[in-house]
């Protein structure tokens, strides 16, 4: 348990690491969701990638596939083979659409809806169409050097993508429309590349972080609860414990008889007291008393009654003398009070008011006992600095030698 004046740093801490710990948190989970989405991204660019190869080959192994000529599908004037083009027996024009330009048209269809984008492309095209741009050229490059695959975001009209290009290699079918370009079966030809948009993955983005934002501030609000919660508790047995503390502080600094000082409370007390005068040049006076009859009244009242007496004398000193004074019972019937702040004329004012209030006490008509003391005192001097055994042995002798006085 922290002590009371680290309590307030010791929740600092506490909150400066839940909030860390949130915030590490909030990163981590944002972190994570967008690579997610770019893996969603790369997932969907390879899935478009394989579905182009997929319908290459199939087109491939079948030689190509006519079509009716149209404005939009007109005779492929880079392909030059033999019966490119036929018309059927009821005079229909049919042109071969050899795998690349299937390939080409459909990407071109697919660009209409808006959505992803694809583009057959070679460092020799012989469509102009399928030239490279920067990012397929070096690519390409890259797939030369043994790379096998290529995939970043960029910008592509001002608008953000995910691009992904594969190569793909000379098969025996594609020899057919190739292989006046020098190309042999397993050389690289080219390759691929598709474009993800990231507009519609962004918007889920945007959505699940702002998700993330909430979730994660209403953890760190009901964690400030929590703290705040444990730290009310904690105070509380923070509370308690000073009080045990205290309690035990007291109770080994004060007689529990009278509710005074004890001979150890009065010599930590007072010692303070006497370096505190040494330094403001303010003195003292130290008085040191004693009960006289005290064996006579326990011998003949019994020991309760001497008890009682010894706690009258205590009060009655607390009442000759200032609350800011150390009063105790140093032991038996013994008893010392330091008046602070005051100088040597003072002793007869505050013996007149303590004889005064034992007199009243005495004529009482139903005092069982009489109270009677011995008394001595000394003077601390700031200018003559001593010690606070020395100023109780000199008030003790002159106690005892105004008790030796009442004897004779």
């Amino acid at each position: 348990m922290p002590r009371p004046e680290n309590l307030r740093q010791y929740l600092w801490t506490l909150l400066l690491i839940w909030t860390a710990g949130i915030a590490a948190s909030l990163v981590w989970n944002r972190s994570q969701l967008s690579q997610s989405l770019l893996n969603v991204a790369r997932t969907s660019a390879e899935i478009s990638f394989e579905k182009d190869v997929i319908y290459r080959i199939w087109a491939a192994n079948h030689g190509g596939v006519y079509v009716p000529v149209s404005k939009t599908t007109p005779p492929n004037p880079y392909l030059t083979i033999p019966h490119r083009d036929i018309v059927t027996a009821d005079g229909l024009n049919l042109t071969l659409i050899n795998p690349a330009y299937m390939t080409r048209q459909v990407n071109e269809l697919a660009q209409t809806g808006g959505g992803f984008q694809g583009h057959i492309t070679s460092l020799k095209p012989i469509r102009p169409e399928n030239h490279p741009d920067p990012w397929e050229t070096a690519s390409l490059q890259a797939f030369e050097r043994g790379i096998q695959e290529v995939g970043s975001i960029e910008t592509l009209a001002e608008k953000e993508y995910f691009r992904f290009m594969k190569p793909f290699r000379t098969d025996k079918p594609c020899l057919k429309c190739h292989e006046q370009q020098g190309y042999k079966e397993g050389d690289l030809r080219g390759g691929i590349s598709v474009s993800i948009p990231m507009e519609p993955l962004r918007a889920i983005e945007r959505t699940r972080k702002g998700q993330l934002f909430l979730a994660h501030a209403f953890l760190w609000v009901f964690g400030l609860a929590g703290i705040g919660f444990g730290t009310e508790r904690l105070r509380q047995q923070v509370r308690q414990r000073e009080k045990k503390e205290e309690e035990l502080r007291a109770m080994a600094i004060t007689d529990q008889l009278t509710g005074i000082y004890n001979r150890r409370g009065f010599l930590t007390l007072a010692g303070q007291q006497i370096k505190l005068s040494h330094r403001t040049k303010k003195g003292g006076i130290l008085l040191y008393a004693d009960l006289d009859g005290m064996k006579q009244i326990n011998d003949s009242l019994g020991h309760e009654a001497g008890d009682r007496a010894l706690i009258e004398l205590a009060a009655a000193l607390q009442k000759a003398f200032r609350s800011t004074d150390i009063i105790a019972r140093m032991g038996g019937d013994e008893f010392a009070v330091l008046a602070i702040d005051t100088t040597e004329d003072n002793i007869d004012v505050y013996l007149t008011r303590l004889r005064e209030w034992i007199h009243s006490r005495n004529n009482r008509d139903n005092a069982e006992f009489k109270i009677a003391f011995s008394v001595g005192y000394s003077f601390y001097d700031p200018a003559k600095p001593c010690s606070i055994d020395a100023l109780l042995s000199s008030a003790d002798r002159q106690m005892y030698e105004q008790k030796k006085s009442k004897m004779v």
